[in-house]
């Protein structure tokens, strides 16, 4: 990313002015307020003490552990946004978070209170959820037996089995519909994506770049998407808008590649299939590493997945973008080899339980002519998103040459 999303983060808050906040919405006063020490990209978090008997009406306290050992007291979480993303990060994750607790079993927050406008006491977008018990697999990843990851590996294949019980019918994240509010009916919304331009790379990157004021909506695609080849129009018509209004994309070898592409987008509603993975798509993450899976290990459970705020409904291969599965939020080149021999063993696993092999192996492109689309895209992507920001340079020549094997494939 660009400018790193904590510097665009608020300003600690008094607790004069969470207690305002916590008043508006009804919602009692705790017993204490502290910032939880964490690096949060997205969010200011604080940490919400009540009594057990204050929250009883507004959450499920069976479900709760106790704060710091009290068994008297319980904790919320509220995180306060940053200005990164207008209005679609905090209702993506509020809706997804209400809907995998009334669809799954798959252990999430719960949401107590969400605001998408800044129309607040905190004049910030806010999420106020439940505290999972547990701690992140990264924090205690070297303490961890072999038997142990076994256990955790095979309660994630189970997770993602579940997930894959549910298909969506366009690409998108989720939002509250808005025609049915009262119902807090959740529909396929808007897409969000980690890669995307948020609003404080706009001054750093296009202030000078164009007569035309950039903004969130010109820079990004939207959505939802009724197809895979609609989805894949928008992010390459997106790419290009930023390629011709970068002075970095003007000079550089991507332009001998603006016709093709242009004619890649002319031929792109005929390339259109009816395939399963065109047609069906399916909740995923898409950041799913050790530092965002809670467990407890006296009882050998996952207790929580966190930080759904990307994730989305898409073509199954795409479920985990980023490779960021099984990763144990380590730097360093160990880290990567020991990702990479647990996804070995996680897949073992799979093939060793029947019904898991035939759905995940639902992981990768089938068909060449999807594996080509997606390739123009992820490529375009990669040099329209970085090569701007200065970042990943080691990476440039490859995806050039994905870009070129690509359009290769449609004799482009």
């Amino acid at each position: 990313m660009g400018v790193a999303p904590e510097h665009n983060l608020p300003q600690p808050y008094a607790e004069e002015t969470i207690l305002a906040l916590l008043d508006s919405i009804g919602l009692s006063r705790p017993v204490a307020i502290k910032p939880l020490k964490v690096t949060a990209a997205f969010h200011l978090i604080y940490v919400l003490t009540y009594s057990r008997e204050a929250l009883a009406p507004h959450v499920q306290l069976d479900r709760l552990p106790a704060s710091s050992g009290d068994e008297t007291e319980v904790d919320l979480i509220l995180r306060i946004s940053g200005d990164h993303v207008p209005r679609i990060k905090t209702e993506n994750e509020t809706a997804i978070l209400t809907w995998l607790r009334e669809h799954t079993s798959i252990p999430v927050p719960e949401v107590v209170a969400f605001d998408v406008t800044s129309v607040n006491p905190v004049g910030r977008e806010y999420l106020i959820c439940t505290r999972c018990p547990g701690q992140a697999i990264s924090d205690i990843y070297s303490t961890l037996s072999e038997a142990q990851l076994d256990s955790i590996l095979l309660q994630l294949m189970h997770i993602l089995l579940e997930l894959h019980q549910h298909r969506f019918p366009r690409i998108g994240g989720l939002a509250f519909d808005e025609q049915q509010q009262q119902q807090r009916s959740i529909t396929v919304g808007p897409l969000l994506d980690e890669h995307f331009w948020f609003t404080c790379d706009i001054p750093r990157y296009f202030s000078s770049t164009t007569t035309k004021e950039e903004t969130f909506t010109t820079l990004n695609y939207r959505g939802p998407f009724d197809s895979f080849t609609d989805y894949v129009s928008a992010a390459v018509r997106s790419y290009l808008h930023v390629a011709d209004i970068h002075p970095s994309l003007q000079e550089s070898p991507l332009a001998p590649f603006l016709p093709r592409l242009a004619a890649f987008l002319e031929r792109l509603p005929a390339l259109a299939g009816d395939t399963p993975t065109e047609r069906d798509f399916y909740l995923a993450h898409k950041d799913l590493h050790f530092a965002n899976i809670l467990y407890d290990p006296a009882t050998d459970r996952i207790t929580a997945i966190l930080d759904w705020e990307f994730a989305g409904t898409v073509p199954y291969p795409q479920w985990d973008p980023v490779r960021a599965f099984l990763w144990n939020a380590q730097p360093g080149q160990a880290s990567f080899e020991e990702k990479y021999r647990l996804r070995d063993r996680f897949w073992q696993l799979c093939r060793e339980h029947g019904g898991a092999a035939a759905v995940l192996a639902q992981t990768e492109w089938e068909d060449p002519r999807l594996e080509s689309l997606h390739l123009v895209r992820n490529a375009l992507r990669g040099i329209t998103t970085n090569v701007p920001r200065g970042l990943h340079p080691e990476a440039v020549a490859r995806w050039y040459g994905e870009l070129e094997k690509g359009l290769a494939y449609f004799q482009l």
